[in-house]
């Protein structure tokens, strides 16, 4: 009877963890997702962004970011205009709660190059839940 009773438990933990797995979405949609850049700087010859990821949803929560690809177009001092397109060899785990922010770096890779400012775009892909409410 006691080995029935643990069997069935485990079955219903397993049946239970298996549909929160597959209750995930993935999405680029920047209206669930939204990032602002900060800050680029270049350390030891390495390109590196930094920014905020704001979940600007109160039903879901974002759970994995997938890919990130961000374009820099920098402004030299002299006037000259050049563009970057770059994205990170290693994704930063990066959950956000429904309606917070989460900080997160980046290292692009080497680079050589000045500028005097910049303006990001950026393409990315995440994984979140539906928040479940008991």
């Amino acid at each position: 009877m006691l080995k029935k009773i643990v069997t069935i438990f485990i079955l219903i933990t397993a049946l239970l963890g298996f549909a929160v797995v597959s209750a995930s979405d993935v999405s680029s949609n920047k209206m669930i997702l939204e990032w602002k850049t900060s800050k680029i700087w270049l350390n030891n010859g390495e390109l590196c962004i930094m920014g905020d990821f704001t979940n600007r949803r109160s039903d879901l929560t974002v759970t994995k970011l997938n890919s990130f690809i961000v374009k820099i177009m920098f402004n030299k001092s002299d006037g000259s205009k050049y563009e970057f397109i770059g994205s990170p060899a290693k994704i930063p785990l990066c959950k956000v709660l429904p309606n917070e922010s989460k900080r997160v770096s980046f290292n692009l890779g080497e680079f050589t190059g000045e500028w005097s400012s910049w303006i990001t775009e950026q393409d990315y892909t995440f994984t979140y839940l539906r928040n479940s409410h008991w």
